[in-house]
């Protein structure tokens, strides 16, 4: 006996960390802090580093120019004036080419030699020494007759005093500094994040019956004014749509209330007459106004499939010359007294939904049969890799004005707002639709008499039939 499958469990939510739980405002203000802590850091270091390498390079200086001074002196040969070159804390040692002190300054005159010899004639820079606990800084300078080497030793107790009272300084004024940053970042960000709470509650206070309303417009020009001025635009996008959804609905229930009704009426008469030969006679009728209800609803359902979803779920490879001649000798049985001309009508192979692509010329040619007098003409040809198809009739034809808002939905023409004439004003509006989600046109002009209808489909290339289910 197997084991019964058990459901897997769910994962399980990580949770959230403790950087994501932080506030924008926290989050900002943490990263500037550190960043600008860091900045600070370098650059204090960068100062020490420069401070140091100046006052190491004026010490140097000083000690080349005290060394100069006694060597000059020992070519005059007044040994006391070069010792007593040295000026302040200054110490000099004066050493022969074998190593003898020849003289020095009191703290150096019982010490062995500062720097080993020989000393190349152009090394001057020796290394620093430790003197009664004090370090100093040698430098030497070769005399190029008696190679005599005359020895500088410069404390560097100046030069440390200084970097430690600049690090000391730095140490207080940074942390000072940096809270004056982190202060000034937390409250400038809670300055601008209350202008964009403000437009938060305003969009809370938005509901669907009070979307006329828009978001306060602050009066600088930066990201957050922007982002205003792009909430009110969707938000006047969104109040067009919401208004044309709401003239949808109530002309949807203008136009299914209408044949309800009359079918409702009809159904009455009859049913108080009680004369089976009167069912028989209001038949027609009522299956006329039961056939003009289920062509609205079908209307009404490809129109809300089109808006739910306006990328084609379902692609074929489709012969377009066969769907035109199906459709004209149906729109021949259904109006005998029309002539449907389909003469100059060629192959045309286009990629698309084949429903929404017999909907689109049975449309077409529902209208045109329904406003022509006598003829209707159906072309259809390839250029330019495009399919052309145009549908025009020698009815009354639509005023330039009307010729694109005959695509609105339950738009109608006054001469054509009759039960008789079997329209719901959906037919071009679906057709619209429809040619746009295959990525293409659809233009009325006047066909002089009459309407002239052309739609622009992509033209495919290749063998006709199934291709994938999806598009891409």
């Amino acid at each position: 006996m197997t084991a019964p499958d058990t459901a897997p469990e769910p994962p399980a939510r990580r949770r959230p960390s403790r950087w994501s739980a932080l506030s924008l405002r926290a989050r900002v203000t943490l990263v500037a802090g550190v960043l600008t802590a860091t900045g600070l850091a370098l650059a204090g270091a960068l100062l020490l580093l420069s401070l140091r390498a100046g006052l190491i390079a004026g010490l140097d200086d000083a000690a080349e120019t005290r060394a100069a001074d006694a060597s000059a002196a020992l070519r005059d040969g007044d040994i006391p004036r070069a010792v007593s070159t040295a000026g302040g804390d200054s110490l000099v040692q004066v050493l022969k080419a074998d190593g003898t002190v020849l003289a020095a300054s009191p703290p150096l005159q019982d010490r062995l030699p500062l720097v080993a010899l020989p000393v190349a004639p152009g090394q001057r820079r020796q290394p620093d020494v430790r003197l009664a606990g004090r370090e100093m800084r040698v430098l030497t300078l070769v005399g190029r007759v008696d190679g005599t080497v005359v020895v500088v030793a410069s404390p560097l107790d100046d030069v440390e005093e200084s970097l430690t009272q600049l690090t000391r300084r730095l140490l207080i004024g940074g942390p000072v500094l940096l809270a004056l940053i982190c202060a000034s970042m937390w409250v400038l960000l809670g300055y601008t994040l209350r202008t964009v709470d403000r437009m938060r509650v305003q969009v809370e206070q938005l509901s669907a019956a009070g979307l006329e309303r828009r978001l306060e417009v602050p009066p600088a020009r930066d990201q957050v004014r922007q982002l205003a001025l792009t909430m009110n635009s969707l938000l006047a996008r969104l109040q067009s749509a919401v208004q044309g959804q709401r003239r949808f609905v109530a002309d949807a229930a203008h136009e299914l209330r209408s044949p309800l009704a009359a079918l409702r009426t009809r159904l009455e008469v009859n049913q108080r007459a009680g004369d089976p030969t009167q069912w028989q006679e209001a038949a027609p009728a009522m299956i006329a106004d039961f056939d003009r209800l289920t062509r609205l609803v079908d209307d009404l359902l490809a129109l809300a499939r089109l808006d739910e979803s306006p990328r084609l779920r379902r692609r074929e490879v489709l012969d377009l010359d066969e769907i035109v001649f199906a459709e004209a000798a149906r729109a021949r049985r259904a109006a005998p007294d029309v002539t449907v001309d389909v003469r100059q009508v060629s192959a045309a192979l286009v990629h698309g939904d084949p429903d929404l692509l017999t909907r689109v010329v049975a449309n077409l040619l529902s209208n045109a049969v329904r406003h022509a007098h006598t003829r209707v003409q159906v072309t259809l040809s390839t250029s330019d890799d495009q399919v052309e198809l145009t549908v025009a009739d020698d009815g009354p034809g639509v005023p330039a004005a009307e010729r694109e808002r005959v695509f609105e939905r339950f738009h109608r023409l006054d001469a054509a707002r009759t039960h008789d004439s079997g329209g719901s004003g959906l037919g071009l509006a679906i057709v619209r639709d429809a040619v746009r989600a295959h990525g293409g046109s659809v233009v009325l002009a006047d066909a002089r008499p009459g309407a002239l209808v052309s739609v622009w489909l992509p033209q495919q290339h290749g063998p006709s039939g199934p291709l994938s289910g999806l598009a891409p």
